[in-house]
């Protein structure tokens, strides 16, 4: 998540210590229900957000996300709006954004998971004030992937082919792990991934 990246990794949160292109917004809304979403309104909401909201085009009890960080970003003052998805941002006079139009949604009959679909009520159409919007709806594998080259093999969903126990890939000179190998995940998982991968590096240049 773009947001994520840059509060965490390029230290938006210490602004103007550090000048990273991020609004700490006053009214932030949030689409997605899984754990990154959670972490994104409620890191908006500890960087001064007076309201932030989470919308999610399921209900409430459907959101993937874990139930603590439901019952945490409550706790924060987080408000959560289920049934709706986004429709377009509307920007104001100085070309930033300042609402979300949303579509209210309804669950229909269940798809190919087994949860019921969501499904648009027709002209329900809703607009949410906000001065900044975050999507935080699933995960893909990033592009770069194809463009390394040589003989790595990708999955059908783009991600990296490699071993399980050693983190190598289908090309000998490459290893990988992670969200690039498994899909989105923990970062105990990557970090597991890390340390196998370099066992296995280290292994491999001492033969």
């Amino acid at each position: 998540n773009e947001y994520l990246t840059r509060v965490n990794l390029m230290k938006a949160n210490k602004f103007p210590e550090y000048d990273t292109p991020t609004k700490h917004g006053k009214n932030v809304v949030v689409f997605g229900g899984g754990n990154v979403a959670m972490d994104a309104v409620r890191t908006a909401k500890r960087l001064g957000a007076e309201h932030a909201i989470i919308a999610y085009r399921r209900t409430e009890d459907e959101m993937p996300c874990r139930r603590a960080e439901l019952h945490h970003a409550k706790a924060e003052g987080v408000e959560v709006l289920p049934l709706v998805s986004p429709l377009e941002f509307v920007a104001g006079e100085d070309g930033s954004v300042c609402a979300v139009k949303v579509q209210k949604m309804e669950l229909g009959e269940p798809d190919e998971s087994g949860r019921r679909r969501p499904v648009p009520i027709e002209g329900a159409i809703e607009e949410i004030p906000c001065d900044v919007a975050i999507s935080a709806i699933g995960t893909n594998a990033n592009p770069f992937a194809k463009k390394i080259g040589g003989k790595m093999e990708l999955n059908k969903w783009g991600y990296i082919v490699a071993d399980e126990e050693t983190g190598q890939t289908t090309d000998p000179r490459i290893w990988a792990g992670g969200d690039i190998v498994t899909g989105a995940a923990t970062v105990i998982l990557a970090m597991g991934a890390g340390k196998k991968a370099a066992a296995s590096i280290t292994e491999a240049l001492t033969k």
